[in-house]
């Protein structure tokens, strides 16, 4: 923990139908004494989209839809921007990333906007796709957003209420939440921490009310554990049936294959031969065993749970800090304990991969030219103010106010900065949500010399990777 600099987290491990083991190590937040409990609430994130895999299997399971079933029959307002993809978007096609569209693309959206969860999906039809619809996985939020809200339609229930009184209660997840809001007034709960200028940081939570079937389950390892064992038990949690066997065979299954297979991940794990992605779960063969497993990433907070289902052995890590990878470390580490591998410092490597691209990136910004002079852009400040327009994010405007220009997107707090001058009519936007860090901002100058358009991306590496291209308006 030290080397990587984590102020706390906690750990379960399950091995058959019991928990084994359950500890906290650290603190919550940072400074303070308030120790890291195997009960200490944290964010999810996405190991909640098994959730609502399997709460729609639930629905399979009492004949009220099909996993092949059309999407636009049920759910006609989500559409892609392909008419012919809409038409044969199916349940399945939700919760295995296959829809067309690239990994977090469009997840500007909803990341830190007011907007809600139907306000969100209407827009996705603005999303030019990256690839072809069913061509390859490219990890996609916003589908899940859709089988969350088809979920409600069919249920008569919001995704909220559902997995509360299907999954959680019968689980006995007594610890356990939908939203952020219901983490107020609780007293064990881990404060997210994230670098700010170099620093660790403690956070506020996000509020992800408009993404919660993709990511708003919070919980603890003790009542992470429960979910474990139903996973490795084929539904059962003790002598009581929970999840139908059939929702756990399919959702189990590998549904599309993750290719290509990066160069890391050929170096992290020689002996598998296939990544796929299930419904709500990666798996990948490891030392001749099946393994299953989702990461949960949200601003100050990462986790990863890892199952072994042929071993009956389940692994959950949470943590409160995210420039790290002890998350992923712990759980491996464990898995080659229980199957007699051989011991292998999983932290130690996963340190120096980082190390060493934290190197390159110093030396590549070491031999960036600096300015010699004051950047000028090429027109006068007043030029680039005005309205823009982006189909997904809507507007945007640019205000010239005591010399300095102010960009603000509509519904979202976060994107709004100053745009320093840097190189021309290129910017630099510093965003207000300091987790959005900064962007740069092109701005393209038409014919007769008018700012014509501007374009940005946020954070590729966490929120999306998307260049959002807005159009001035007349």
């Amino acid at each position: 923990m030290r080397e990587w600099r984590v102020p706390g987290l906690a750990i379960a491990v399950v091995k058959g139908d019991a928990v084994v083991y359950a500890r906290g190590f650290g603190v919550r937040e940072t400074g303070k004494p308030e120790p890291i409990t195997p009960e200490t609430r944290f964010a999810m994130a996405s190991n909640s989209k098994a959730f609502t895999a399997t709460a729609l299997g639930l629905l399979v399971d009492e004949k009220k839809l099909g996993w092949d079933d059309a999407v636009c029959e049920k759910l006609p307002a989500f559409q892609l921007q392909d008419p012919a993809a809409t038409r044969a978007l199916t349940i399945r096609d939700l919760l295995c990333h296959r829809v067309g569209l690239g990994t977090w693309q469009g997840d500007l959206i909803w990341y830190g906007s007011d907007r809600s969860i139907p306000e969100v999906l209407e827009r996705v039809r603005e999303l030019p796709p990256d690839f072809g619809f069913r061509d390859r996985y490219a990890y996609c939020n916003l589908t899940f957003l859709a089988a969350g809200e088809l979920l409600a339609k069919v249920s008569g229930e919001t995704w909220a209420s559902f997995v509360e009184r299907r999954l959680f209660h019968p689980l006995a997840m007594t610890r356990s939440s939908t939203s952020v809001r219901a983490l107020e007034g609780v007293a064990d709960v881990a404060r997210p921490h994230t670098l700010i200028e170099g620093k660790i940081a403690a956070i506020p939570y996000r509020n992800l009310d408009n993404c919660g079937p993709a990511g708003g389950i919070n919980s603890c390892v003790l009542d992470w554990s429960q979910w474990m064992r139903a996973q490795l038990n084929d539904g059962m949690l003790g002598d009581a049936r929970v999840i139908p066997s059939a929702v756990i065979q399919e959702t189990q299954a590998p549904q599309n294959l993750v290719r290509p297979t990066s160069m890391r991940q050929k170096s992290l794990f020689p002996s598998s031969h296939f990544f796929a992605y299930g419904l709500g779960w990666f798996m990948q063969d490891y030392l001749g065993r099946m393994v299953l497993s989702h990461g949960g990433g949200m601003d100050g907070m990462l986790s990863l749970t890892v199952l072994v289902p042929e071993e009956k052995l389940g692994v959950v890590v949470l943590t409160n800090f995210d420039e790290q990878e002890l998350y992923r470390a712990i759980p491996f580490r464990v898995v080659d304990a229980f199957l007699k591998a051989e011991a292998r410092d999983w932290s130690g490597e996963l340190l120096l991969l980082r190390q060493e691209s934290e190197a390159r990136s110093k030396e590549s910004a070491s031999k960036a030219p600096e300015d010699a002079f004051t950047p000028r852009p090429t027109l006068d400040l007043a030029r680039y103010a005005g309205t823009y327009r982006n189909g997904a994010l809507g507007e945007a405007r640019i205000e010239l106010a005591d010399g300095t220009l102010r960009l603000a997107v509509e519904r979202n707090i976060g994107l709004r900065a100053v745009l320093t001058p840097r190189d021309g009519d290129l910017f630099e936007a510093a965003w207000a949500d300091p987790f959005f860090k900064t962007s740069p901002v092109p701005f393209r100058i038409d014919g007769t010399g008018r700012p014509a358009e501007f374009r940005f991306s946020v954070r590729p590496d966490f929120v999306d990777p998307m260049e959002y291209i807005f159009i001035r308006e007349p």
